[in-house]
């Protein structure tokens, strides 16, 4: 219980770094900290940098791709079933709503020109 509470500490700790920057909504925090334990060995989840396995796209470029609901329907399936070299995820419904907000939410704003 311990170890699994400074875990979930340490998690957080990079969301609370950032959030005076770029504060994030729960829901946000939430995926990221999801993100950030299930998705970042593979995925660039971070608004820069880029992903450790070269074929996984970082979580930026999938912001703005989709319309939320066609990415939460499409993270879930992934869950469920993985996705050619994407390992099966285990993650909750809700999990997958929170994950679609954080990547959301590394969305450019448009271009004011």
């Amino acid at each position: 219980m311990r170890s699994s509470l400074l875990y979930l500490v340490l998690l957080a700790a990079p969301v609370a770094a950032t959030a005076a920057e770029n504060p994030l909504s729960a829901a946000q925090a939430r995926g990221h900290a999801l993100a950030a334990g299930v998705c970042a060995t593979c995925h660039g989840v971070e608004a820069t940098g880029n992903s450790p396995n070269a074929k996984a796209l970082p979580f930026r470029a999938l912001a703005g791709r989709y319309v939320p609901l066609t990415l939460q329907r499409h993270l879930a399936e992934i869950a469920e079933t993985g996705h050619s070299n994407m390992p099966q995820i285990n993650v909750h419904a809700d999990d997958v709503q929170d994950i679609v907000a954080y990547i959301n939410s590394l969305e450019s704003p448009a271009d004011p020109r």
